[in-house]
């Protein structure tokens, strides 16, 4: 059977999300640039060629399928002009497309592959597409996936009179894999109208149009961060930049030289970015970004006096302060759940907070997050764990609803029609507006107090030769030799035994709470997610254990 003549049942209603995609695409001579990373060169290529290799390889996928329901796509490695067309080749197929990251830095490559592969077939992948070493590893396990190359998937299709296949607006579009960094990771499953209402409303709130706008991304496209800022440039058919994130991970800086360079009006990042900028400030040289009007900063608990350092480090080189967006937002909702409105800029929350049973009141500064986008809800309800009191605000736990969200987690029930969707994270309002000053599910109880483990985290982080972003605060059980709030930290200097102390000091002067114990280990070693955020639970398993080498132990 030829390529051309492919059959499928036709039904449902018009495939919006693709067909937005292809218009925005197919609308002006806008182009889409990738960084070649062995090379260090732009590969370049106008949004119209983008399309038309997504043509090319959705023929391909349905031509695969004989007929019969085609499968989702898997991708895989760095990204490229190639594998971002393929997004929008599944989509025009009418199937699901699910991302997945790469191994870390000293795993086992064969276990990666196999457990990628398993994951990928659990998942409904039909085929696999990608380059590089990665895809090399996964087309050596034995199974039934199809393993491509993508640059050559397609290539010899036909696309003469294609026509996007149909579906409705609750076909899946998107298997997106969440964090897992406080347990097992889990998949959502987003339907094409959950996914096309997260982008369209971005759009609207940021203002994005193909005329004005330059979009710069490094966030890996595994992430629901990275692929939303790439699908609102998509449907808007902007100029974008996309560069791997394993380029930033090795040279952070040059993330400044690249706005400059491609003179980017709007970018993202999670707040770990924005903190090392800040620290290191000095070095900024011939940097200009007069150009961002919108700089995204979620993914992660922002620290205020963190991105105050990058406000004040970029200021000189023209960034203005009210293109700053702290934001908020989870796999479980595509992504974004709210935002402040463009030239809004970064405003905090300075409230005096109380431990619960009592204790020194302390002042905090949290950044305020923004309104809802349009369609989605954000509610507070009264909280089932003892949380700070907050003068003059309502704590709870923070709930979301709307046109956003997923369908459910796969394998397990779907979320019922309007209904509410637990995040986990605890917060308040601020004329309607959006504040995050914890987790619920990341408490910890030491000596009947509930302590909220970012805030220790950073306070440790303050001392000489801590990393930060490598530091975990957890409690030892009560029949332990030695109760209480333990500290693990990674640990790179001189003095282990001064560090201790000044680790003990700083979260004493700024928690009100002394550790029992304060242990570092070496760099690298506390379990990540594939993203970057820790692994909690395993961190403690680890510590009861005793699977650490403790740096200065006596």
């Amino acid at each position: 059977m030829s390529q051309s003549s492919v059959v499928l049942e036709e039904t449902g209603s018009t495939n919006t999300l693709a067909a937005t995609v292809r218009e925005a695409m197919l609308a002006g001579d806008t182009t889409l640039s990738v960084l070649d990373s062995e090379s260090g060169e732009w590969v370049t290529a106008p949004w119209r060629e983008v399309h038309a290799r997504a043509e090319q390889i959705a023929v391909q996928l349905l031509a695969d399928s004989d007929l019969h329901e085609p499968l989702a796509v898997g991708l895989i490695g760095d990204p490229t002009v190639d594998l971002i067309a393929a997004i929008q080749g599944a989509w025009l197929a009418g199937v699901p497309v699910s991302i997945l990251p790469g191994p870390i830095r000293g795993a086992d490559e064969s276990r990666w592959a196999e457990t990628t592969y398993a994951r990928f077939v659990s998942i409904g992948v039909g085929t696999v597409l990608g380059s590089g070493s990665q895809l090399d590893l996964l087309a050596k396990v034995d199974g039934q996936l199809r393993i491509a190359r993508v640059a050559e998937f397609g290539m010899a299709a036909d696309t003469t009179g294609f026509v996007a296949r149909n579906v409705n607006a609750n076909t899946v579009a998107v298997l997106q894999g969440t964090a897992g960094s406080t347990g097992d990771p889990k998949t959502a499953v987003l339907t094409a109208s959950a996914v096309y209402s997260n982008a369209i409303e971005l759009v609207s709130r940021l203002g994005l149009h193909r005329t004005r706008d330059t979009g710069f991304t490094w966030l890996p496209l595994y992430h629901d961060m990275g692929l939303m800022f790439l699908l609102a440039g998509m449907t808007t058919g902007i100029s974008a930049y996309v560069v791997p994130n394993t380029a930033f991970a090795a040279a952070p800086f040059k993330w400044m030289q690249w706005l400059t360079e491609t003179k980017a009006t709007v970018t993202a990042a999670p707040n770990f970015a924005y903190d090392i900028l800040g620290r290191y400030g000095k070095l900024l040289r011939d940097v200009d970004l007069s150009n961002l009007r919108v700089a995204i900063s979620g993914g992660e608990p922002i620290d205020a006096d963190a991105f105050d350092k990058f406000l004040e480090a970029t200021a000189p080189f023209g960034f203005e302060r009210s293109a700053a967006a702290p934001a908020y937002g989870m796999a479980e909702s595509a992504c974004a759940v709210t935002m402040p409105a463009v030239g809004e800029g970064a405003h905090y929350d300075e409230v005096t907070v109380t431990p619960p049973g009592g204790g020194e009141p302390i002042r905090r500064r949290y950044a305020i997050l923004g309104k809802p986008l349009g369609g989605m809800q954000v509610r507070i309800v009264e909280p089932n764990v003892d949380v700070p009191v907050i003068d003059g605000r309502s704590v709870g736990h923070v709930e979301i609803r709307g046109t956003s969200m997923m369908r459910g987690y796969l394998g397990g029930p779907d979320l019922g029609a309007g209904e509410w969707f637990a995040t986990g994270d605890l917060g308040y309002l601020v004329d309607d507006r959006l504040v995050i000053c914890g987790r619920a599910k990341e408490v910890i109880i030491v000596a009947g107090r509930n302590l909220f483990p970012i805030e220790i985290e950073r306070a440790a982080a303050e001392v000489a030769g801590v990393r930060r972003g490598g530091v975990v605060a957890m409690a030892r059980g009560e029949g332990s030799s030695r109760p209480g709030l333990v500290i693990l930290a990674e640990y790179k200097g001189a003095d282990p035994e001064k560090a201790r102390a000044e680790v003990n000091s700083e979260v004493a002067s700024a928690c009100g709470i002394m550790p029992a114990d304060v242990i570092f280990v070496a760099a690298d070693s506390v379990p990540r997610t594939t993203s970057g955020k820790i692994r909690r639970l395993e961190t403690r398993q680890m510590v009861e254990d005793g699977a650490f080498e403790i740096i200065g132990q006596k």
